[in-house]
């Protein structure tokens, strides 16, 4: 398939590329601002673990090895890693969006409009890979947020219950559950 610029089509493609360019902009923040936020808890995680070291030191005991382990571990750096190299794949693609807008704004001022096929091939695969990034970064936020909602039951039993204590628990309660439901048939 041969491409070629037409004003139909630089047309068409300055006005998906422009809403491109504002959704990466907008993405490249948010990535940044979430990347921050994970740093910031990690880093009070880290400084609560040895503020327990440091009591426990302070009274004349030893750290036990959970909580040397927990000082010791590096946290989730992974996800702020990961958003920060997610958001700077943004920074390239709003790039090559910027100069696919650049571009074509100048082809179509110019006097004599040739056909100029490596422009339109360019431009039609920057589009295409940036909305492709789009749906890529949509589907992995959205796994991130449903992997989220299992994380209430750990911070359940990180509050101070025992993993056995919490079953138990969960177990009485859907027994409650099961024995209302049935007296309400009734």
């Amino acid at each position: 398939m041969k491409l070629v610029m037409t004003q139909d089509y630089a047309a068409l493609v300055v006005g998906v590329d422009i809403a491109l360019l504002v959704v990466g902009t907008v993405q490249i923040l948010g990535l940044l601002k979430e990347a921050a936020a994970d740093a910031k808890r990690n880093d009070q995680q880290q400084n609560a673990a040895l503020k327990v070291i440091s009591e426990r030191l302070q009274t004349g005991d030893e750290p036990t090895p959970s909580e040397l382990q927990a000082a010791a571990s590096p946290g989730s750096r992974l996800p702020a890693v990961g958003l920060i190299g997610l958001g700077w794949v943004w920074v390239m693609v709003c790039i090559n969006l910027f100069f696919c807008v650049t571009c074509t704004v100048f082809w179509s001022a110019s006097k004599d409009n040739k056909p100029d096929p490596w422009l339109a091939s360019f431009t039609a695969w920057t589009t295409a890979v940036s909305a492709t990034l789009l749906l890529f970064e949509t589907a992995i936020h959205s796994i991130r947020l449903l992997n989220a909602i299992g994380k209430d039951e750990e911070a359940d039993l990180q509050a101070g219950m025992s993993p056995a204590h919490y079953r138990e628990a969960d177990r009485k309660v859907s027994q409650y559950r099961r024995s209302q439901h049935r007296t309400t048939a009734r």
